[in-house]
């Protein structure tokens, strides 16, 4: 079996004055949740089971989880007829406090694989149907503990905070200046979190970088994310060629009903 897990619990702070306390990966993008676009990218074979991690406003994600159907049914197994177990299982997991994007992970740590590939609820992955064997065959190359997709600085909204030396990140320091960005897309060993300290990115991802652990995958694609309304509002205007509706800010009564 092979997992994805979702990173879909932050608070998103900065985006209160468009989601008026909505999950941020709920909000809507082409009239439909955002994270609905994060799993139809990120659900491709090998892929069969999801784990959702949830936090703040978590019944919005476990709707979505009981919804959200593979648009990419031709390539992965067939559906089986009802009253039998589904080959993709998506599964939402709610931490019981907010523990930081690494901390969530080790608050899961029983329910990881061995391997694992990992998203962001809030940032679109690269569209690309070789998107784990990429991540996993270089992690296997370069026998590393995790992988690391990487862009230009350049197609990012934010200053770059990796450096890299050969297959390597050498240097994983948020707000750095650094010629590469994180873009939001990991592979990792489930060893690496027993391994290395932090509960945030900068310390965890820092460590592994330090101790020749951290491989990179670039991918040069502009980055999708919806961390602040701007961002938000760009995604709709990219995304809006998908066959749905624009994007809307929720309604009172639709923040109420959630």
């Amino acid at each position: 079996m092979t997992q994805l897990v979702v990173l879909c619990g932050g608070l998103g702070t900065r985006m209160a004055s468009v989601s008026g306390g909505v999950q941020k990966c709920m909000l809507p993008v082409a009239g439909r949740p955002f994270l609905s676009h994060v799993l139809d990218r990120a659900v491709r074979p090998p892929v069969d089971r999801v784990l959702l991690l949830a936090g703040h406003d978590a019944r919005s994600v476990r709707e979505l989880a009981r919804a959200w159907q593979p648009p990419h049914q031709g390539e992965l197994p067939s559906i089986p007829l009802a009253g039998t177990e589904t080959p993709l299982h998506v599964e939402t997991l709610v931490e019981a406090a907010p523990a930081g994007p690494v901390g969530a992970l080790r608050e899961a740590l029983s329910r990881l694989d061995e391997e694992f590939l990992l998203v962001l609820g809030d940032v679109l992955p690269p569209d690309r149907r070789d998107l784990w064997q990429a991540l996993s065959g270089t992690l296997r190359r370069q026998q590393a503990q995790a992988v690391m997709s990487v862009a230009p600085e350049s197609r990012s909204h934010d200053p770059g905070n990796i450096s890299v030396d050969g297959p390597w990140v050498d240097r994983y320091d948020k707000g750095s200046g650094a010629p590469y960005i994180d873009r939001g897309v990991r592979f990792l060993r489930r060893d690496a979190l027993e391994s290395h300290p932090g509960d945030s990115d900068n310390p965890f991802f820092g460590a592994l970088a330090a101790q020749r652990g951290l491989a990179h995958w670039i991918c040069d694609e502009s980055i999708i994310e919806i961390g602040t309304p701007d961002r938000w509002r760009h995604a709709c205007a990219t995304l809006a060629d998908l066959p749905s509706g624009p994007c809307t800010t929720p309604s009172r009564a639709e923040r109420q009903r959630r």
